[in-house]
């Protein structure tokens, strides 16, 4: 017996026929987009690397500084105040927010050291120090009859790096407040980063008569592709490590340059200290922003082969060169007045 095809069993099979194309189209898509994600994911890790670097978690600055610059651990007021020889007080310059992922806030804060004149220094500490680090250049600078302000490290676990943008924002911040205490003179000492931060707050906002600028990068693009961790990337794969990157930092990494900052410091005078042999921060680096700063700049090859350790390698001619410049940028000419107090 002939039976006869069921009602719609042929449509049924032309429907299959018909979604086989799909399925492979699918399953091709799928295989096609998987290393792209891959691909997008692996660099999303590298370029929080660069926000997180692992030495902010193991509790030291051997991985950047110099090997001169003692391990960071969080100081007492004790220990500060045997360090420096006169005893600090917290200096609270309000809160500022972070640039870039959570836009997180951040309190300026740090340690009053008053000195024998109204002349301020703030010092910005390289990233990952404690208070600690504050000590070397406190004392010759506090020695040298300097008031002080020594800017806590907001570089932790929890905040990252920020290559100077935050600390740009704690030297703002912190020169408003002591304007706002009666502090007309300012000056500013930055380490590493804070060499970065110091240049770009006075780009931004012109508050201070002199910037030393201590092992700072030109720009910051630049330092991340000559370090080991991207330089031996796939070239694509890095070009898209730097475009997740900016989203970390708040602009493109070509935009965050101290280079760029230099050629617009006005007329405030800039000391740049370059280490001879820093891998880091190499001696061309500091060049790059003596000659952007134009003719009030000048420039000390400290001799030393690590990455802002000159105090330490060489701290009597360290303080001598640094007091020297803020004295002149001020025009100190007479002797130091008794110890002046801070405004309440």
């Amino acid at each position: 017996m002939i039976r006869e095809n069921e009602p719609g069993a042929g449509a049924g099979a032309g429907v299959a026929s018909k979604r086989r194309p799909q399925r492979i189209f699918a399953v091709g898509a799928l295989l096609l987009a998987l290393p792209v994600l891959i691909w997008v994911v692996a660099a999303f890790f590298v370029a929080r690397s660069l926000k997180y670097p692992a030495f902010l978690y193991r509790g030291n600055g051997q991985d950047v500084s110099g090997e001169h610059v003692p391990e960071f651990q969080r100081g007492s007021i004790a220990d500060i105040t045997a360090g420096v020889g006169v005893e600090p007080e917290r200096y609270d310059a309000g809160t500022v927010e972070e640039d870039g992922g959570r836009h997180r806030p951040a309190s300026a804060v740090g340690w009053y050291f008053p000195g024998k004149r109204r002349e301020v220094v703030i010092v910005l500490p390289a990233a990952g120090g404690s208070e600690d680090q504050i000590i070397p250049y406190a004392k010759f600078l506090h020695a040298a009859g300097y008031t002080v302000v020594g800017s806590y490290s907001a570089n932790n676990p929890e905040f990252g790096i920020n290559w100077g943008m935050l600390k740009r924002k704690f030297a703002l911040a912190t020169a408003r407040a002591l304007k706002t205490d009666g502090f007309d003179k300012i000056a500013i000492l930055g380490i590493s980063e804070g060499a970065a931060g110091a240049i770009m707050a006075q780009a931004e906002q012109p508050m201070f008569m002199a910037i030393v600028a201590d092992s700072s990068y030109a720009n910051l693009r630049r330092l991340f592709q000559r370090s080991p961790s991207i330089e031996g990337l796939n070239p694509a794969f890095a070009r898209t490590v730097m475009w997740e990157a900016q989203w970390w930092f708040g602009r493109p990494l070509d935009k965050i340059s101290p280079v760029t900052d230099a050629a617009n410091l006005g007329n405030c005078p800039l000391l740049v200290i370059q280490n001879r042999g820093d891998k880091i921060t190499p001696v061309a680096d500091g060049r790059e922003i003596l000659y952007a700063a134009g003719v009030n700049s000048e420039m000390w090859i400290a001799p030393s082969d690590g990455h802002g350790d000159a105090i330490y390698e060489a701290p009597a001619a360290y303080a001598a060169r640094v007091v020297k410049f803020l004295d002149a940028s001020f025009g100190i000419v007479e002797t130091p007045a008794p110890a002046v107090t801070k405004k309440k």
